[in-house]
């Protein structure tokens, strides 16, 4: 090896030790605050979203069978409303919005929720290809899940960590 080649190796290895150092994570991989485990308690348990939610738990390490932290997850809610209208008065854009209602209680005290996450997303249909607007918004309907399961994730950590837990 030449030095050029050590020179880069020094360089990379000084790097990953300083952004691993400083508390530097990858968004949704950092671990759960004290190791807490939440159990999910599902309204739809083989629904879509119920399946997201329990996935982005896992492998944050946070889902457990049973555990005195409890999250309950409400029915998924799609809503589709035309965004706008082409010249023959069909709707060309539609937006949609998926929602779900969250509880995190302990025992009988509830830490978070009520609360209602929800995110949205537009698409163009485009008449000529009705196959590839229907894997349109089933990618679309994908990626909405996830950004819930994300932001379900992203309120269990801010409130096991004021929680001390």
């Amino acid at each position: 090896m030449n030095a050029t080649t050590l020179f880069r190796l020094a360089v990379l290895a000084l790097l990953s030790l300083s952004l691993s150092a400083c508390g530097f994570a990858l968004r949704g991989s950092a671990p759960a605050p004290g190791g807490s485990a939440v159990q999910l308690v599902a309204a739809e348990p083989a629904g879509a979203l119920a399946g997201t939610v329990r996935d982005a738990l896992q492998s944050a390490g946070m889902n457990a069978a049973i555990s005195d932290w409890q999250l309950q997850l409400g029915p998924e809610t799609l809503v589709s409303r035309p965004g706008s209208v082409n010249s023959r008065a069909r709707a060309a854009q539609h937006d949609l919005e998926l929602s779900v209602e969250i509880t995190l209680t302990r025992g009988e005290t509830s830490f978070v929720g009520p609360a209602r996450l929800a995110t949205q997303r537009s698409y163009y249909e485009d008449l000529s290809t009705i196959a590839g607007s229907s894997e349109e918004v089933a990618l679309l309907q994908q990626e909405m899940r996830q950004e819930l399961a994300q932001q379900v994730l992203r309120r269990l950590r801010a409130a096991l960590a004021d929680q001390g837990a």
